[in-house]
């Protein structure tokens, strides 16, 4: 079993390295999918989602915690336990952990733009 940063890490280069989603379904699928496939893998914890916050598994952005962006229009924002997770209309995804509010990962939509900037 590997620790939950070095899963992490397994996770962010395999969503790197997986092709581009079209569409905020499609990315959040993706997120899903390839956290899942970590977890599975490495985690050696059955997936609960009821037990998150006991179990030591990483899950992924839960519908309940979709929140559209105030000042990103065609953007939602998911608030996990340590990242917050943003998923563009094209596709687009950005992760940032919350305690350093360091982004993990920037991957382009199907269209090739990125999720956009506050003011851009």
């Amino acid at each position: 079993m590997l620790t939950k940063a070095a899963r992490l890490r397994l996770f962010l280069a395999r969503l790197t390295a997986a092709p581009v989603a079209a569409s905020h379904d499609e990315a959040l699928a993706l997120i899903a999918t390839v956290l899942n496939a970590v977890e599975d893998e490495h985690s050696g914890v059955p997936a609960n989602p009821a037990n998150w916050r006991t179990d030591g598994r990483m899950y992924p952005p839960q519908s309940d915690n979709a929140r559209a962006s105030a000042d990103l229009p065609g953007v939602t924002g998911y608030r996990s336990v340590a990242h917050r997770t943003l998923i563009a209309s094209n596709g687009a995804l950005t992760i940032i952990e919350l305690s350093t509010n360091t982004v993990l990962i920037e991957k382009p939509g199907g269209d090739g733009k990125a999720v956009p900037s506050p003011g851009k």
